[in-house]
């Protein structure tokens, strides 16, 4: 059988999962170069070949038996070294293809775990109430209490326009009153725990919720929880639900260039 590396994370310290690998097995290969780690699973090359991945794109239990087993060896090695994760089905040719990877970007994958060690990433996302949202916003936007005031001043007729000019003008408001919205709250995280933080829109997050990815040491998990609790009670009025999940590997703090 051929086999290629399914490459799941670069550690600090060479560490051997407990769990099941991609593969439903516990093969598991360290390949080393100075102080870092590549921790991999041997996989039938046939099986993991790009044409069967986007054969397979669509088969759902497959995708979800291999992103859950992917899933579990993060979080287990997170409990054992610092890690730069790796997105599923990072591949490589041979362990002579890894290592050169390994050596190739030694210094900036060693820079990448100093900063990352002892931390996990968390998300605070930023759930709206469209009717809550849409009132809140006469109360962050001054045109349209302006807006508000002349409608109710005006005669029926003039009063119909304006509303129409109304809910234009919510539209547009509304993106930046969101965004002003999400820069309040990361500057909150910010200033209480002098954390790293990645916002992203609901723009670029496809219309989602917009969220704030937090890089937090470990030992802080409930400053942030205690600031979540803060900052719902102080939003609660304009329609914002703050909902906090991880610890996840810190995809978001560790982009780096896997190409082999």
């Amino acid at each position: 059988m051929t086999s290629v590396l399914y490459v799941y994370a670069v550690t600090r310290d060479a560490a051997t999962p407990d769990t099941e690998g991609v593969d439903g097995t516990q093969r598991f290969g360290t390949a080393t170069v100075e102080d870092v780690h590549a921790v991999f699973t041997p996989v039938n090359a046939a099986e993991f070949s790009q044409d069967v991945i986007d054969r397979r794109a669509g088969d759902l239990e497959w995708l979800g038996a291999i992103g859950y087993r992917h899933q579990a060896v993060m979080a287990d090695l997170m409990k054992k070294s610092a890690i730069v994760p790796l997105r599923a089905f990072t591949l490589f040719s041979s362990e002579e293809a890894l290592r050169s990877y390994l050596t190739d970007q030694r210094a900036l994958l060693s820079k990448t775990l100093d900063r990352l060690d002892g931390k996990q990433e968390w998300t605070l996302r930023i759930e709206l109430e469209p009717a809550q949202w849409s009132e809140a916003l006469r109360g962050r936007v001054a045109s349209l209490r302006e807006l508000q005031n002349e409608i109710a001043a005006a005669s029926p007729g003039k009063a119909f326009l304006l509303k129409k000019k109304l809910d234009e003008e919510k539209k547009r408001a509304s993106h930046t009153a969101e965004d002003a919205l999400v820069g309040e709250i990361e500057q909150a995280v910010m200033t209480k725990l002098g954390c790293e933080t990645v916002a992203e829109s609901r723009q670029r997050r496809d219309g989602a919720f917009p969220q704030i990815n937090v890089l937090l040491p470990r030992d802080e998990e409930s400053v942030l929880q205690e600031l979540r609790e803060e900052l719902a009670a102080r939003y609660q009025q304009e329609g914002v639900t703050l909902a906090l999940s991880g610890p996840w590997p810190p995809y978001t703090f560790a982009a780096m260039n896997d190409e082999r």
